[in-house]
């Protein structure tokens, strides 16, 4: 008789190699940064358990880390990571769960019931994005009935001023220094997990993780030489000319084509703009979008991972549209025809990397699409399916409360 193949564990991160690697980022974080550690709760987290983690900037991982340590936890990732050659080794050594976003994905489910198996402490970001203002997102559906199905003791984590330092709009590098404040906290035992209703562990998550960083650092100085540059990859409209499309930004100047200028200073304070906020224009803009007879359609360019696994950025190009019914994208990659349409509700939201691309899924296939000709309108469609998910989220609980 032939034995059975075990079953696959997930493992955990080298030890030795662990250390090395938090040594060096804890000099750098702490030095640089100002970031601070409350160790009160992390130090007594056990395994089996689950972490839910705000998801403000690309160092979320990092901080999360350096707050948790010495445990060694299993992240949950998304894919895209995997297709970028420069990030997929070091993953691999991180033991990491892969996810697509907003995407059915039983295989992740079974991988992170093995981890929990293994009495491993998982982290997920249960935003399912990285905001890209500041602000934390709705929590991804499934999220709580996971919780509940895992059945371990529930915490949160938190990086207050994390979003203000590493602001997702920045140039690749261009960090800020000023202030962190990093944290977890015990939300519920299995106990109480197991006795809450998926509504109950829905809201407590949601509002253990929501943060707002222009309101919880108000005050804090973020040093920098070019603390606008970049926002114009996440403000798309003029506030005056109400044209999209016009802003620049640079050092600390916020400009519109139509002579329109704003100061950004390093208390992340807006001057000579009718907001006083970056948020409060990110969020102005959005509601701005009709999107019950709206529509944003665009020429674009297409990536999609070739035949090594990793990403193709320039892999064919096309054309894309989206209204209140429908997201369609039609064209050619990699030679091939491509062609579908889809519901909103059923993409959810789009992922985005500002002032580049957005990323949907088809096929079980992870495609960037790049609107051209201003790769800044990329935030359109964002703010767009966020608005519109917002608004038939509201129009779903008015008529289940009539």
């Amino acid at each position: 008789m032939s034995k059975k193949k075990s079953k696959k564990k997930i493992g955990k991160v080298n030890p030795i190699l662990y250390f090395f690697v938090y040594a060096a980022l804890k000099h750098k974080y702490t030095k640089k940064y100002g970031i601070k550690f409350d160790r009160s709760v992390a130090k007594n987290i056990k395994g089996p358990a689950i972490v839910m983690a705000t998801h403000t900037c690309d160092q979320d991982h990092i901080l999360s880390a350096l707050t948790l340590y010495p445990i060694r936890p299993t992240y949950v990732v998304s894919e895209h990571f995997m297709r970028d050659p420069k990030t997929a080794r070091l993953l691999k050594l991180m033991k990491v769960i892969t996810k697509k976003m907003f995407s059915a994905d039983v295989s992740t489910i079974i991988s992170i019931m093995r981890a929990k198996n293994e009495n491993s402490v998982i982290v997920i970001f249960p935003e399912g994005r990285l905001s890209c203002y500041g602000r934390t997102l709705p929590i991804t559906d499934g999220t709580a009935e996971l919780v509940k199905k895992l059945g371990i003791n529930l915490y949160s984590w938190k990086a207050e001023g994390a979003y203000l330092s590493f602001p997702k709009w920045r140039d690749k590098g261009d960090s800020r220094q000023g202030k962190i404040n990093s944290s977890v906290k015990l939300l519920l035992t299995a106990d109480e997990v197991a006795n809450a209703s998926i509504d109950e562990i829905k809201d407590i998550t949601a509002k253990a993780i929501y943060n707002d960083d222009e309101l919880a650092m108000d005050g804090v100085e973020y040093k920098s030489d070019n603390i606008a540059r970049g926002v114009d990859r996440i403000l798309f409209k003029c506030p005056v000319c109400m044209k999209e499309g016009g802003i620049t930004a640079e050092g600390n100047r916020i400009k519109c084509e139509c002579g329109f200028g704003a100061t950004l200073d390093n208390f992340y304070k807006l001057h000579d703009a009718p907001f006083e906020r970056v948020n409060e224009w990110f969020a102005w803009q959005q509601s701005s979008l009709d999107t019950e007879h709206g529509h944003i359609e665009s020429k674009v360019r297409l990536g999609c991972c070739g035949d090594d696994g990793f990403m193709d950025e320039f892999a064919g190009e096309g054309e894309a549209y989206i209204d209140k019914d429908t997201f369609r994208l039609k064209g050619v990659m990699h030679g091939e025809p491509i062609e579908f349409s889809v519901t909103p509700e059923k993409i959810c939201a789009f992922p985005i990397t500002p002032g580049k691309h957005f990323d949907v899924y088809h096929s079980g296939k992870l495609i960037y699409i790049y609107p051209q000709p201003d790769e800044r309108l990329t935030v359109k469609w964002v703010c767009f399916l966020d608005a519109l998910m917002e608004r038939k989220r509201a129009e779903k609980l008015d008529t289940a409360m009539v």
